[in-house]
């Protein structure tokens, strides 16, 4: 198609409301590497939990973004989550893909909460159900068409074509498996971003159960901001750095011991739920985002779910040139970049 260029790589795109990312991953001869990597805090205001509030602005930083990190490729991937997005493992009678392209829109209406109309749909099918004679697995996705209007827009705006539009949770786990490869554990995987978390809980290298829940760091630095009377960029620095704090020692480890605890109390339903389902709890949980950098946090989750957990390290399984990237700036950002290298990870082409 004219359309594209000779290339089949995408640029993977993060719109976070509290930072975008961008990222460019070329494989060659069955390794992959990094090539393009970029990360750009989110004007305050622009975007609100998920919801694009100012769109010239987000475009312009979009392009800043592209400019400092040498972006060429115009063709990009890029995701959404929220309650605006419904993902569903559903179990309908055998069919073809075909089919089940033709009676989409019937077999999801009863799952939705909303109007069939008003959302986009998709879905894959995972195989026959082994518990269930002439049914089958498939994992259904729906998205308000206002929601993917409205990034589509922006992104297109930056002078970017966005080819796919993917599901936070689905570029996680495509990263994790890069990293982890096959594993015969059970993993949660939690991205606490800046005001929306995700919960992909892997089950036989299959997702099993997504949830998003509207909270994240921003609760930390807002809180900050009106107690500490400091700009959002002063409080991002001290929630990450306590050390460079000008507050109170011990206000300030209050104010993220109390959001800390809870993130806890939202994220415990989802696993509790699973194995009220399942009878059995995840193995690990592997943390990202933003969040997962707070002072702390990991080892409160642990204790609260009694559960261990691990930080994702998203640039370990790709090739790396230290003389174009500052590794020891990679590797402390690394877990804020694991969706944008999860959408990176996507073709042209891919469904």
């Amino acid at each position: 198609m004219a359309l594209f260029k000779k290339s089949d790589y995408l640029v993977g795109l993060d719109i976070g409301s509290g930072a975008i990312k961008v990222a460019e991953i070329q494989e060659s001869r069955g390794s992959r590497a990094l090539v393009r990597f970029g990360m750009i805090p989110m004007p305050v205001g622009a975007m609100e939990e998920g919801m694009i509030k100012d769109p010239e602005q987000v475009a312009e930083t979009i392009q800043e973004l592209c400019t400092s990190a040498d972006i060429q490729e115009p063709n990009a991937a890029i995701s959404i989550a929220g309650y605006s997005v419904i993902v569903k493992n559903i179990t309908v009678g055998k069919m073809s893909e075909e089919e089940m392209q033709e009676n989409l829109h019937v077999e999801a209406e009863q799952f939705l909460p909303f109007d069939v109309q008003d959302v986009y749909l998709d879905f894959h099918i995972l195989g026959d159900n082994p518990e269930k004679e002439g049914q089958m697995n498939v994992v259904l996705v729906a998205a308000k068409k206002d929601l993917i209007d409205e990034y589509v827009s922006v992104v297109e705006l930056a002078g970017l074509n966005p080819c796919i539009m993917d599901v936070d949770a689905f570029a996680l786990q495509n990263i994790f498996e890069l990293n982890y490869g096959e594993v015969d554990q059970i993993v949660a995987l939690v991205d606490v971003g800046a005001t929306k978390t995700n919960v992909n809980i892997i089950k036989d290298n299959k997702s099993v159960l997504i949830r998003d829940v509207s909270m994240g760091g921003w609760q930390i630095t807002s809180e900050i901001m009106s107690q500490g009377g400091c700009s959002a960029e002063e409080a991002e620095q001290w929630k990450l750095d306590p050390k460079s704090s000008k507050m109170d020692p011990e206000e300030l480890s209050d104010i993220i011991a109390m959001a800390s605890s809870r993130w806890c109390e939202e994220i415990r339903p989802a696993i509790d739920f699973f194995y009220s389902i399942n009878e059995e709890r995840p193995d690990k949980i592997v943390l990202s985002g933003g969040g997962s950098l707070v002072k702390g946090f990991k080892e409160l989750l642990s204790r609260e779910t009694g559960i261990p957990v691990e930080i994702m390290e998203p640039f370990s399984a790709l090739e790396i040139n230290d003389s174009q990237f500052d590794t020891s700036y990679l590797e402390r950002i690394a877990p804020q970049a694991a969706i944008c290298l999860g959408l990176a990870l996507r073709k042209v082409g891919d469904k």
